[in-house]
């Protein structure tokens, strides 16, 4: 220590900054490390060497391992809350991205499909997805597998297919059950129901295990266009959330698959 330092070290001035850093240090915060934190030290670091005193340049004064495990655990518990809501945030995205991109696709299906419709009269049906997908005809959020072409898929995952009969024009959807088959099947109700107007009716299938173990298919609800309803058949514009969560459930319970078909003429 040179004169300097040490007529410094009994100055007013510098008992007043130890003063000081002590008050820092009873209330639990941090003062700088060196001769002037003294009061924060430990007795290594006082009485010790140079070199020890390298070693315990740490004040006494910091957190306990309760505390950071403290912060820790709250830390995770935000973490958690934070991912729930961004899976919800991601799933109603998806929702809202599969109503848009399945009206559209319904809406170029009618209008298109009456002037590429050469069925025969042996009643079998024909696809039209490969040719909606050729014709551009198939909207954002929707792809088209060239190994599989009977089908497009939605953003979901699911499997949709367009045709048509002698007479009568259609467009399947199919989907699991799974825990997020009710929404989903609201959600598609909901996009045939904004085209009450030129729709036939929509109807169910739902895949069940027989005695055998094997599994078949029953039809279900039916229920009609705005144009073709009456008062012996339900009209899609006067569905309530109510009847939307009877139809759903009708095609969802104890079933390994539903199937929903919208049909015009």
């Amino acid at each position: 220590m040179n004169w300097f330092d040490f007529f410094n070290f009994f100055s007013p001035a510098h008992n007043e900054k130890r003063q000081a850093d002590a008050a820092l240090c009873g209330r639990g915060e941090r003062p700088k490390n060196g001769a002037d934190a003294l009061s924060c030290l430990s007795d290594v670091y006082k009485n010790g060497t140079r070199a020890k005193r390298r070693q315990a340049d740490v004040p006494l004064c910091g957190r306990s391992m309760i505390e950071m495990l403290g912060v820790l655990a709250i830390i995770g518990v935000l973490s958690v809350g934070a991912m729930s809501g961004y899976a919800k945030a991601m799933f109603k995205y998806k929702l809202n991205k599969q109503a848009e991109s399945m009206n559209m696709l319904f809406v170029n299906a009618f209008q298109i499909l009456r002037e590429l419709d050469n069925t025969s009269s042996s009643g079998n049906a024909v696809y039209f997805t490969e040719t909606m997908y050729k014709l551009n005809l198939v909207p954002d959020g929707i792809k088209f597998d060239s190994r599989r072409p009977l089908y497009l898929y939605d953003i979901f995952g699911n499997k949709i297919w367009i045709y048509a009969y002698p007479s009568i024009y259609g467009m399947g959807y199919d989907f699991d059950p799974g825990h997020d088959g009710m929404e989903i099947c609201r959600n598609m109700f909901n996009v045939y129901k904004q085209n009450a107007d030129i729709l036939y009716y929509i109807s169910t299938d739902r895949f069940v295990s027989n005695d055998e173990g094997e599994s078949e298919y029953e039809k279900g609800k039916v229920i009609y266009g705005n144009s073709y309803c009456s008062k012996s058949y339900k009209c899609l514009r006067d569905t309530s959330m109510s009847d939307i969560d009877t139809f759903c459930h009708n095609c969802l319970e104890d079933s390994s698959r539903c199937r929903l078909y919208a049909i015009w003429k």
